[in-house]
């Protein structure tokens, strides 16, 4: 089965404060070897037009995407990530009718409707998150639940 790992930046910064930073590519081969299967990742994020992207942020979206993930950034409102939410939970969707497991990074109650969605299409749903800041909705709606803090092979 193929996978498809979208990753919320914006829940991964907020939740890993004090727990460990997530290492994305070492992340992706954990995941890889768990399914048995090669997989995309997306990484989704708010880019603010008033400031624009620094420097360390460049170089973060650069290194990724020679890593192989796809960097998918939006223009914030009113320093709000409206479209971020939107993006991946139609990414969820799209993925799910095409047969893909799930791998959600997230903690979110928005992506609910899309991960109900997912699960009526016969997706598996994965939530891979920390220990922290989870909607029980969300937790509920996967069929596995995995915390980074379990793995400190993927974290750096």
């Amino acid at each position: 089965m193929k996978f498809v790992w979208l990753i919320d930046v914006g829940y991964i910064t907020r939740a890993s404060r004090g727990r460990g930073k997530v290492d994305y590519v070492k992340t992706r081969a954990f995941l890889e070897k768990r399914y048995n299967a090669t997989g995309n990742a997306l990484i989704f994020n708010g880019v603010d037009k008033r400031y624009g992207i620094d420097l360390g942020l460049k170089q973060f979206y650069y290194n990724m995407e020679t890593s192989g993930f796809g960097v998918k950034l939006y223009e914030m409102e009113g320093g709000a990530q409206k479209q971020v939410d939107v993006a991946i939970a139609s990414y969820i969707v799209y993925y799910a009718m095409q047969g893909y497991r799930i791998v959600l990074s997230s903690g979110d109650r928005d992506f609910v409707p899309a991960l109900l969605l997912a699960t009526e299409q016969g997706a598996a749903v994965t939530l891979m998150t920390y220990d922290l800041g989870v909607h029980g909705d969300l937790m509920a709606l996967s069929g596995e639940i995995l915390h980074f803090e379990d793995f400190p092979e993927v974290l750096r």
